[in-house]
């Protein structure tokens, strides 16, 4: 069913009342569609958004995510619970967290999660509507044992907005910092100004309001999502996805930005930042509600929802709708924020002889061939050089991306299939030799270059799953490499 048909009343029916055969008959017309993914994270049916928690916990990594199971549109909302060895390779298991008492009987909103004396301990953010449909937010808690077992707090840990605050108030991040346990959640002033709200947590387990951070109102438009914070190397990143942002302020083209603040200090006492700047951390199409994660031995990750609020996609009409990003490892490098893959992800390369891409250099192209939909291609781009990689789709390119190192920029068409546009321009070190490094999993695009200084990230939807790649002029590319990506369904 499209977006238009689902009433407020089907939305926010109990998961109990879908009747089993409305679940298998969408499960298969799930299955059945083309555009499913091979190596990201996505919906059995229905919708996933924003990734709410990865922890490393009882030596496995375990991701919660919110979903609605049941089409693809935004209803009632629970947490999906999945686990893996090696952060690429996932399985769903038991624990999920789901919409059931007074305080998040609309919805099991996005949170957080911190591992904490042998459990894992959850924050989200529990909505509630009244008769009259006005909403009532919660900061709810939960808690994961290493048996596998969730149970839910009996009662909320932030029951209501601090005064000055309206009931947009949302998505907890819990973080550590100089021994104390502090959370962020988005919030909202009365005059429709974002803001990021942090609290600290007392010795008798409660929250106390310390301050919103001291971001301008200009950074933060009427409403501020899924905060986030990371130190790096002395430095304060806050990465968070600010509603309504001036775009005469801050250039961006999506519907709304996912954006890193870098700070040079932090005070946990008034949360005050100084020597703040700006800067959009993916230029593609499809990227929001990005949820970071500090670890001790992998730094800090970052893991994003691939889709949008309030935007469309192909997959509607086949029951589904967004996939997350693969998991990347946030760094600094001269004050800008860069994301690249996380390592592991080499382990997806399939290195069978017989399975391995054709790569050859002819006088006008380089031609990778013998592509399975899911793969990943990588080449050196010389300084002062123009390049474009082409991805057919019979007698058009479904996806073309063009790069100049000599001038630093970039471009990304794809074809139009949504209402997210179909062209996207960004820049990237100019004058010198950089890598590029793009990822495909059918519908998928994941672009990296100069080590994830830039990234550009989306949907894509041809005809057929890409099965070749094009490289023109072969003179600007060296050293291009490629494997077809496979999913190790060993177990955990």
């Amino acid at each position: 069913m499209k977006e238009a048909t689902w009433s407020t009343a089907a939305r926010y029916q109990p998961y109990s009342s879908w009747a089993p055969d409305y679940i298998m008959k969408l499960k298969a017309q799930v299955a059945a569609s083309k555009w499913r993914t091979k190596m990201h994270v996505q919906p059995d049916t229905g919708l996933i958004n924003d990734p709410c928690s990865l922890n490393f916990f009882n030596n496995k990594w375990h991701l919660y995510y919110q979903q609605f199971p049941f089409g693809p549109v935004h209803g009632l909302k629970s947490w999906a619970h999945a686990v893996s060895k090696d952060l690429f390779n996932w399985r769903r298991v038991p624990g999920d967290l789901l919409p059931d008492n007074e305080y998040d009987s609309h919805g099991a909103y996005t949170g957080s999660a911190l591992v904490t004396h042998g459990t894992l301990r959850l924050m989200y953010t529990g909505n509630a509507r009244d008769d009259q449909w006005h909403r009532h937010s919660t900061q709810l808690g939960a808690v994961l044992g290493a048996d596998g077992r969730l149970f839910k707090d009996p009662k909320p840990l932030i029951l209501t907005p601090p005064t000055g605050y309206t009931q947009e108030f949302r998505d907890p991040f819990l973080f550590n910092y100089e021994g104390q346990t502090y959370v962020l959640i988005g919030g909202q002033r009365p005059d429709h100004t974002g803001a990021i709200l942090l609290y600290a947590k007392q010795t008798d387990k409660s929250w106390r309001f310390v301050a919103p951070l001291s971001i301008p109102d200009e950074f933060c438009g009427y409403m501020v999502e899924c905060p986030n914070i990371t130190f790096i190397n002395g430095k304060v990143v806050l990465v968070y996805c600010p509603q309504g942002l001036d775009q005469d302020f801050f250039e961006y083209e999506n519907v709304y930005p996912n954006i890193a603040l870098v700070a040079d200090n932090f005070d946990p006492a008034t949360g005050n930042l100084t020597h703040q700047r700006l800067q959009n951390i993916d230029k593609g199409f499809d990227f929001y509600a990005t949820r970071l994660a500090n670890t001790n031995d992998d730094g800090t990750l970052a893991i994003s929802w691939l889709g949008l609020p309030d935007t469309t996609y192909p997959t509607d009409d086949d029951g589904w709708a967004g996939v997350l990003s693969y998991v990347r490892q946030l760094t600094l490098r001269d004050d800008h924020v860069c994301l690249y893959p996380h390592p592991a992800i080499k382990s997806l390369r399939e290195t069978a002889v017989e399975d391995l891409p054709v790569i050859q250099q002819h006088d006008d192209e380089w031609t990778v061939t013998n592509l399975e939909g899911a793969f990943e291609l990588a080449f050196t781009l010389a300084a002062g050089q123009k390049t474009t990689i082409h991805l057919p789709d019979a007698d058009h390119d479904q996806l073309l991306i063009h790069l100049d190192s000599d001038s630093g920029q970039g471009m990304i068409q794809r074809e139009n299939r949504n209402n997210g546009g179909s062209l996207r321009q960004f820049g990237f070190p100019a004058g010198k030799t950089v890598e590029v490094r793009l990822f495909i999993d059918v519908s998928v695009f994941e672009l990296f270059i100069d080590q994830g200084y830039r990234v550009v990230s989306g949907r894509f939807f041809g005809n057929e799953a890409p099965t070749a790649a094009r490289i023109t002029p072969p003179s600007a590319a060296s050293d291009v490499v490629s494997w077809n990506l496979k999913k190790d369904n060993g177990g955990l």
